[in-house]
Formats: structure tokens, sequence, C-alpha cells
């Protein structure tokens, strides 16, 4: 079993949403805004999550019902495969996201829904913290006291004409 405090994870990820909301009064545009809004989702579905856990783990404890035990067993087990692996594995986009495949070095791009080689493709390029009206402090204080990242980008694309790939 895990030795990760998801009582203490679930405070912490509760403040960082209410965080999040008041500082999404001040924002002065809609690109802040929608950053705002996802980052407060996403804090929404891990709060779920932990909320599982913490339940999954109160029922181990308790250890009255023998069935009850293994389905808890079970759910906290796969409660911490999801947290590790979607969400302390990868950073978590706020604004856009590329798919890249890197065994076969190519892009996908999303605007015309075909695969490009790596150099060809569109890129990401970060938001400015003015431009996110004060975000990239408290995603950066996210990953700092909780092992989640968040990444605030936007898809851009070159003045060259993309080549597709043989996909």
């Amino acid at each position: 079993m895990s030795d990760i405090d998801y009582l203490s994870l679930f405070t912490r990820l509760n403040g960082f949403r209410l965080i999040a909301r008041i500082n999404r009064v001040a924002c002065d545009n809609d690109l802040a805004r929608c950053a705002h809004d996802r980052l407060v989702a996403k804090l929404g579905e891990l709060i779920e999550l932990m909320t599982r856990a913490v339940g999954a783990k109160r029922c181990l404890q308790e250890g009255a019902d023998p069935a009850r035990v293994e389905q808890a067993s079970e759910d906290l087990y796969w409660i911490e495969a999801e947290f590790e692996h979607r969400w302390i594995s990868q950073s978590q986009p706020l604004l856009d996201h590329l798919d890249i495949d890197l065994a076969t070095q190519e892009i996908f791009d999303p605007r015309t829904k075909r695969w490009y080689a790596l150099e060809c493709g569109p890129s990401l390029r970060e938001v400015s913290d003015q431009n996110l009206c004060g975000l990239r402090e408290i995603i950066d204080r996210i990953a700092c006291q909780t092992g989640v990242s968040f990444h605030a980008h936007r898809i851009v694309y070159g003045s060259t004409e993309l080549v597709p790939s043989g996909r």
C-alpha cells in the first residue's frame, strides 16, 4: 500500500480550487478565465478521486466486513494507479495540447486532423503569466505542494505550409 496522504491532498486541492476561483474574479481576458475554469474543473476531478481514496482507506481501517475490505483494497489500488499515471506522470493541459508520437517523431495537428513530421508541425508556446492574470503562480504552487503539474500553452502554427506525414 502507498504512503500517499489522501486526506492532506484533499485539503490542499480544495484550498487551491478556492484560490483559483477567487483569482478568476480579477481576470481581464477570456483566455485567463478559460484557463482558470479548466483548472477549477480539473481540481474538482482530483478532489473527487481523493474523496474516493479517503473513503477506501477508512473502510480498510475499520475492517469490519471482509468483502468490503477486499473491495476497498482493490479500489485503493486503482485510485493510486490513476493518480500516479494520469495526474503525477504528465503535466495537465489547461489550454491547448498536442499529441506527439515519439516513436515515429510525428505530431498530430488538431486543426487539420493530420499527422506531421515533428519539425514541420505546429508547436506549443507558453502563455505568459500576465495573460493568465496570475494563474501561473497558483499552478506552480500546486505542483510544488502536491506533485500535480499543469501547463498553459497555445498552439502556434509556423509561417511555412505544413507537410503531412505518410499516415
